[in-house]
């Protein structure tokens, strides 16, 4: 048992490492693309852009992590991790470009309903986005 735990620790470390850099990556992008700065405002104590922040990210991991446990490589996990990240910024778009246009003000004014409604919905979406990456 301890040799199979030996041989399969690369194994993880390198899918771990992988998906690190994807969420990262994820983050950044996402980060970079709202017109709100969560983590200036997180610093600020602003929990409506903690939760905002946190719910999208967790939209984002849960569908990686499912993909992590049935991709067949790391280069087929970081493209579906790459779909997963797409999905998390087409929610953000449409919550804030065609259905509440002044949502990220609300959040940039620590409105918490504004930023569990985001953070949620991504959380939803990343949800119903694992699912359907199961073969």
């Amino acid at each position: 048992m301890f040799s199979y735990f030996v041989e399969t620790v690369p194994h993880f470390l390198a899918y771990f490492g992988a998906a690190a850099l994807l969420a990262v990556a994820f983050l950044t992008l996402y980060v970079l693309i709202t017109p709100h700065r969560e983590f200036a405002l997180i610093r600020e104590g602003n929990s409506a852009a903690a939760v905002q922040l946190t719910g999208t990210f967790l939209g984002f991991a849960v569908p990686v992590a499912v993909v992590i446990g049935h991709s067949v490589s790391i280069p087929d996990m970081l493209l579906w991790g790459a779909v997963a990240a797409l999905v998390q910024l087409a929610v953000f778009f449409v919550i804030s470009r065609l259905l509440f246009k002044a949502i990220s003000q609300k959040i940039t004014e620590a409105c918490v309903a504004s930023g569990i409604f985001v953070g949620g919905m991504g959380l939803g979406f990343g949800v119903l986005q694992a699912a359907c990456m199961v073969p």
